[in-house]
């Protein structure tokens, strides 16, 4: 079949730095599913979320569209709205192909999405075997409804087949090579890497499509996975490799593993570790024999209960432990801790706790800070919980465009603070932190906090 596979770029217009399309790393699922579906025989171009706008604009649909027979679409919830209005338009100009949903978004709100947008089928979580098994059917002509993984609706029916099993580690190995060769030259920071899937935690705010469900490749796989997509990072402007991993640093003696093979590597990697890895004996030493630019660790509160609450099975002496350990080792900004404001039931006092550990925790290490607000997204802990906490949110909030920026979302998802005096006093509080505090970088996230503050 002739396929057209896309995401939409996330674009927010009332932001004072996300002016385009994220830079940091391309959508891997696209080239990879690219890669699949070419080796099935089928005809596959991508547009990328850099091309989307102008690849879809009214003037271009017909000439974009022209002879394909399917579109799949990538989604997260962020980007959901983009998604839905160009499918919205297209139908309405009646020029709209076989259209399928991929990504985290349709994965949780399937019928949701089905019922209020011209979707025809939904893909939830793994797709290496579902889209294929999809497109073979369609294009044979038989009935897809018995697929795993596939949602549809059926004479008004909503149909949700049964997840079939997750690949396993020798299967998510034996992928073929992400069809990097049709990504975009110059534009992106880093090269993504998948060396594990799945998460070993529940973090209550943390959406990933697979909790306490994680699969590592094999070291001797990513060793040949980096080293046969090294060419491509000559594509990227940092030429790093970005290990998309949601826990990189689970298996310690995959990770030594990793270590023995990857020695004199020279192209640097960016990656996310546990704080709980990090102090666990020579884990840290595996760690730094990696080329490493830039750990990413997750800290998420700065008092106890809150931790607790967060679902981190993490405590301050640990963080500070941690921080001790990367001090002595000179780690310096190749460390980023990130941290998150507004978890259920928080207060204005508990917020300002997290923002004054947060700065003293990155200024004492000398490391990168990350602060963002609690956003809820479906799939999360929260979202399963939202009616406990006393949290409004449905699933038609997630249609409308820039949902994230709306003051009164805000207000429905943060009901136990007073708005807007508390997130003013927050915001001016951290205002000061980043004057009394001037050395650390934080990558324009304090900017982007105060996104609330002329609406609200």
């Amino acid at each position: 079949m002739i396929v057209l596979l896309t995401a939409p770029a996330f674009t927010d217009p009332d932001s004072t730095t996300f002016k385009g399309h994220l830079r940091a790393s391309p959508n891997l699922g696209l080239y990879l599913l690219a890669a699949i579906l070419t080796g099935r025989g089928h005809q596959v171009t991508i547009i990328d979320p850099i091309d989307f706008d102008a690849a879809f604009a009214p003037d271009r649909r017909a000439t974009t569209l022209a002879g394909v027979e399917v579109i799949g679409v990538s989604a997260n919830s962020s980007t959901w709205p983009s998604a839905r209005a160009l499918l919205i338009e297209l139908h309405e100009e009646g020029r709209r192909p076989v259209t399928v949903l991929g990504g985290s978004h349709g994965s949780i709100l399937d019928e949701h999405v089905l019922r209020t947008a011209p979707v025809d089928y939904v893909v939830r979580g793994e797709g290496e075997r579902a889209l294929p098994a999809l497109l073979d059917a369609l294009a044979a002509g038989h009935d897809p409804a018995g697929i795993a993984n596939v949602s549809l609706l059926r004479d008004g029916r909503f149909i949700q087949n049964p997840h079939g099993p997750l690949l396993t580690p020798d299967e998510l190995a034996t992928l073929p090579l992400p069809a990097f060769d049709l990504m975009p030259i110059g534009y992106y920071d880093l090269l993504p890497v998948e060396t594990s899937r799945g998460c070993q935690h529940a973090c209550i705010f943390c959406a990933v499509t697979f909790r306490r469900n994680w699969r590592g490749l094999p070291p001797a796989a990513v060793e040949a996975r980096l080293r046969a997509l090294a060419p491509f990072l000559d594509r990227t402007r940092e030429r790093t490799f970005f290990f998309i991993d949601d826990c990189f640093s689970a298996d310690h003696g995959r990770l030594a593993g990793i270590a023995d093979r990857l020695q004199g590597f020279p192209h640097p990697v960016c990656f996310e570790a546990r704080i709980t890895d990090v102090i666990a004996p020579r884990v840290l030493d595996q760690l730094l024999r990696l080329p490493v630019k830039v750990m990413e660790m997750g800290v998420e509160c700065g008092y106890e209960e809150g931790l607790t609450l967060a679902g981190k099975r993490l405590t301050l002496p640990e963080v500070e432990q941690a921080a001790a350990l990367l001090l002595a080792r000179n780690f310096g900004d190749r460390g980023r801790f990130s941290f998150v404001l507004g978890l259920p039931g928080e207060t204005r006092k508990d917020v300002e706790r997290t923002l004054a550990y947060a700065f003293k925790l990155a200024d004492r290490q000398g490391a990168r800070l990350i602060v963002s607000w609690l956003t809820v997204f479906p799939g999360s802990v929260i979202w399963k919980k939202k009616a406990e906490w006393g949290i409004d949110i449905g699933p038609a909030d997630y249609d409308r465009p820039s949902w994230w920026r709306e003051p009164d979302l805000f207000r429905r998802c943060h009901p136990s603070l007073r708005l807007p005096e508390d997130y003013d006093a927050a915001m001016a509080y951290a205002r000061l932190l980043v004057h009394l505090f001037p050395r650390i970088r934080h990558d324009g996230y304090f900017r982007e906090m105060a996104r609330l503050e002329e609406k609200t």
